[in-house]
């Protein structure tokens, strides 16, 4: 039988599907960004407490970095072949203005998935925020090409599971960059094309939520 707690979550996380869809009809409502580093120059500020989550090989403080941004940054990952401040959630007993959570949250089942938001909501100062991204189910070889992708989310399915783990959604985004050629056809010229198959270009999304 199930759980009463789950039926209940989902109604919630129905509601606030809803309301996003108020907000973005559908994935081409969604503005487009070419790279994180935009979010990055738009949401942090010097002195700023920043939690990376399956940070791998930290290249997001390498790209916060080269845009002058002085934060406290700090890398949670579980692969300890390489240097991270913590190899498990468990293990942090400090709070953050932000957290970073990029192209994980589909590596893990929907109920580990929820778990996950739950946690990082309690790491996440008041006022403080989340970016998350995850591959652009609108873009199907961007989640099927690696067999280690569990669960697929579209955008306002996430942003409810973001509501329900405690985060108001301020944002969402989608992001492509290739050559210029590439880009040009793509966006300007082939647009109608990608919509009219309801499929699109951009490789992820981003949403920013917060607490």
């Amino acid at each position: 039988m199930e759980n009463k707690d789950t039926v209940l979550e989902w109604s919630k996380i129905f509601e606030f599907r809803e309301l996003i869809h108020k907000r973005y009809k559908d994935v081409w409502h969604i503005p487009l960004i070419k790279r994180r580093s935009v979010l990055f120059k738009r949401f942090l500020r010097d002195g700023m407490s920043v939690l990376d989550v399956g940070a791998g090989f930290r290249s997001a403080e390498k790209e916060i970095k080269k845009l002058w941004i002085n934060i406290d940054y700090k890398s949670m990952d579980i692969d300890k072949s390489i240097y991270h401040d913590y190899y498990d959630l468990s293990d942090i007993k400090e709070d953050f203005d932000a957290i970073l959570l990029f192209e994980v949250i589909e590596h893990l089942s929907l109920e580990d998935g929820i778990n996950l938001l739950k946690k990082l909501h309690r790491l996440t100062k008041k006022n403080g925020f989340i970016i998350v991204s995850t591959p652009n189910i609108f873009n199907p070889s961007r989640f099927m090409r690696d067999a280690t992708h569990k669960t697929f989310y579209a955008y306002d399915e996430l942003s409810g599971i973001l509501n329900l783990s405690g985060y108001q959604i301020e944002e969402i985004y989608r992001s492509y960059n290739d050559a210029f050629h590439r880009y040009f056809f793509k966006v300007f010229i082939a647009g109608f094309l990608f919509k009219t198959f309801g499929i699109d270009y951009a490789y992820s999304i981003f949403i920013v939520a917060r607490k």
